[in-house]
């Protein structure tokens, strides 16, 4: 069998809706959402110019149904080039995108294979009169899908290489809803050579071999819980093996965290300086930021950095400077991690009600699911509240709850701090 290579992408989210930011106006979220298509154009740019021999999408190609109309152009465009290179296309859905909300009206061109739903599709790459690797898929019927439809597959015996096409969850994560859950177990029972995964979003390498099983995640992130650079995976395979798997970026958007010590930082002016020299170190890279700075250390300027009013008002003033045409880093929000210049060690060995409390929060931080319970004690308090409504319509339970750790531990240094003050 001859040398062959494939691209494995998974969860486009076309003209997805960007989430989690406090601070976007509607010039930034008409960019985004642009931005978003362009990492799919990136993905076609990428398989015509890597000349691959055929494409995987793994399912959730859309946000919703079929998409807008715009995005049905776009989606079909794409295809269309690839078509006209004479790249097969091999997609499955997935539960944003399941098989009955596609429009009936979408004609796909003919080098576009896409899998019907409930039972397990086989097909063949052929090129050169030469069979390169059978494909075998299954698309979402409906919505959700929680049928183990891993152990559908099973790999045909004249098959050269066998790829496996599915979109579902991996047994241990609890990041998703676990729509077709699977175990390893499974995956290497149905005898494939690779598994191109779709519906978890973070990019992961779970098995490099026999079978090697792999996670391409989404190709553009949409808020904070999806950091990090997205795109897709470049695969080469020959004689019965992969022998090269490569991570192809496509995002020109990228949501990050990044640390900024505050510990050395003595005024204002210092500190604006800080700010200006992280921004310019990424403006100056190949792509835009969505950040969020977490403000680390010890430091004097502490109370500053509490005054949620006024940090929003600097925030502001920054992102006036963003131009959005070029490269550019928006500053989401401050976290405030610093702490005031208290001897802590010091007043934790005194006998009063403020060493008793810093004992108590020590305690908590130390214990995670002691913390956790509490945060969702209260978030249980409010769950009748219209916050609390609006709280559990939300995707975002693991933000919430990093939300609620700094509150949490904003809570910790103001009630310290103003009881030492008004002590002193």
């Amino acid at each position: 069998m001859s040398k062959f290579k494939f691209i494995h992408a998974a969860d486009l989210h076309i003209e997805s809706p960007y989430k989690g930011l406090s601070q976007m106006n509607e010039q930034l979220g008409r960019s985004l959402v642009e931005h978003g298509v362009k990492a799919y154009d990136k993905l076609i740019e990428t398989a015509l110019n890597e000349q691959v021999d055929f494409l995987l999408i793994a399912g959730d190609s859309f946000d919703s149904e079929s998409g807008s109309l715009s995005a049905q152009y776009r989606f079909v465009r794409g295809l269309e080039k690839l078509n006209n290179a004479q790249i097969p296309v091999f997609i499955i859905t997935g539960n944003h995108d399941p098989l009955s909300v596609w429009s009936k009206h979408l004609k796909l061109p003919k080098n576009v294979t896409l899998f019907e739903a409930d039972e397990v599709q086989q097909h063949t790459v052929i090129k050169n009169n030469e069979k390169l690797a059978e494909i075998y898929g299954v698309s979402y019927g409906n919505k959700e899908e929680f049928n183990p439809l891993a152990k559908q597959f099973l790999r045909n015996d004249s098959a050269s290489f066998a790829i496996g096409l599915l979109h579902g969850t991996i047994e241990g994560n609890d990041a998703h809803n676990a729509y077709c859950p699977f175990d390893m177990d499974t995956l290497r029972a149905s005898n494939m050579d690779y598994w191109a995964l779709g519906h978890i979003h973070k990019r992961e390498v779970i098995s490099k071999r026999n079978p090697m099983v792999v996670y391409a995640g989404n190709i553009q992130g949409r808020h904070f819980n999806e950091t990090g650079d997205k795109g897709c995976s470049l695969v080469t395979a020959e004689h019965g093996r992969v022998t090269k798997h490569a991570f192809i970026s496509l995002s020109d958007i990228v949501y990050a965290y990044f640390d900024l010590d505050v510990s050395e930082i003595k005024n204002l002016s210092q500190f604006f300086e800080a700010i200006h020299e992280l921004k310019s170190d990424r403006t100056h890279q190949d792509k835009s930021y969505l950040v969020r700075i977490r403000l680390k250390g010890k430091s004097e300027l502490h109370s500053v950095f509490s005054n949620h009013s006024e940090m929003e008002n600097l925030i502001q003033e920054l992102n006036n400077e963003v131009v959005y045409q070029d490269r550019f880093v928006f500053i989401d929000k401050f976290i405030n991690e610093s702490y005031p210049e208290i001897d802590l060690e010091a007043r934790k060995k005194s006998s009063d009600f403020i060493a008793d409390l810093l004992v108590r929060f020590e305690e908590l931080e130390l214990d995670k699911s002691a913390s956790k319970k509490m945060i969702s004690n209260i978030l249980e308090e409010v769950s009748s509240t219209k916050f609390g409504r609006e709280l559990k319509k939300t995707d975002f339970d693991e933000e919430i709850l990093t939300e609620m750790q700094q509150l949490f531990s904003a809570a910790k240094w103001k009630c310290i701090d103003g009881l030492i003050n008004n002590k002193n």
